[in-house]
């Protein structure tokens, strides 16, 4: 069994074009060929949450594995990552124990990767204006995926961390994009054609008025039931997509919370991997927004390729 840490998983994810093996991924699991439970998680009585995510990939070159990620929200105060994660891959014929890799890298870039997939499937100007809030560790993230895909032509940043904001636009800066720091998040998200959340917000985060019609968003950071950074009102006027349907109604939080408010409904929303294989699409909406949890089968496929390099 082979053990991959995170600077050696670094270093071969800027050897492989995530985009595509995500948007195979997605299609593979719309077509049968990929799959596995939705994430298996539990809190402890301290706020430590722990998820396993087991999936499987097919075709000629199969994968067998799971991922376990904890979420700790002391480790800020301790300088250490909130999010922590390994993937273990199987022999997907005899079940042996294949490799160990670390993920949290992996996590973020194969997260932003989808990101982009979904821009480029669903927004109406994928390669204009950006919007970004949040500059953790996902929204550097985001902004190194579109940059490299060469999808921002002016960005604008926002975080409640203003130091964060202003960090995160000096590395736009070093990728050659043209950026500014927003004072809140309406005035971010104000005329911006794609706009992406990558917060820890349990609210939402500006009016759905705000957002101009035709923009795409891609909502990230609201991982659980919980916690919602979109309104309501903007859900429900919205052509939706989601990774996986099931996932999204046990821990979309944007959704859940919207359906509960009687803002939005579930009547045609459809997951990415469907509208990438042609078969599905969303409903008609103001706007298109992209609800990402973040799927096992996505962490598999992109482990194997890692052990693949």
């Amino acid at each position: 069994m082979i053990r991959i840490g995170e600077a050696e998983v670094e270093r071969r994810l800027g050897a492989l074009d995530l985009v595509a093996i995500m948007r195979s991924a997605l299609c593979a699991a719309a077509c049968g060929d990929a799959g596995g439970p939705t994430r298996a998680a539990f809190t402890t009585p301290d706020g430590t949450w722990f998820g396993a995510m087991p999936a499987w990939v097919g075709g000629p070159q199969p994968a067998l594995g799971a991922k376990l990620v904890v979420a700790i929200p002391a480790n800020a105060a301790r300088g250490l990552p909130t999010h922590r994660a390994v993937i273990v891959l199987l022999d997907p014929a005899t079940g042996a124990p294949l490799a160990w890799i670390d993920a949290e890298a992996l996590t973020r870039a194969r997260t932003a990767a989808v990101s982009v997939v979904a821009t480029q499937s669903l927004a109406s100007t994928p390669r204009g204006a950006h919007a970004i809030l949040g500059a953790g560790a996902q929204g550097l993230a985001h902004l190194d995926a579109f940059a490299r895909a060469g999808m921002i032509e002016r960005l604008t940043l926002w975080s409640r961390d203003r130091a964060r904001a202003e960090a995160a636009a000096r590395v736009a800066h070093a990728h050659g994009v043209d950026v500014q720091v927003a004072r809140d998040p309406g005035d971010a998200v104000r005329g911006a054609d794609v706009i992406t959340t990558c917060t820890a917000a349990a609210l939402p985060l500006f009016d759905a008025a705000t957002v101009s019609d035709g923009a795409h968003v891609n909502g990230v950071g609201a991982c659980v039931a919980g916690k919602r950074e979109l309104p309501g009102a903007l859900v429900g006027a919205s052509a939706l997509v989601v990774d996986d349907l099931a996932a999204a109604r046990a821990e979309a939080g944007d959704v859940i919370l919207a359906v509960a408010d009687g803002a939005a409904s579930w009547d045609g929303v459809v997951s990415l991997g469907k509208v990438l294989a042609h078969r599905g699409s969303p409903r008609t909406g103001r706007v298109s927004i992209f609800v990402s949890l973040g799927l096992g089968v996505e962490d598999v496929a992109a482990a194997a390729a890692i052990v693949d390099l």
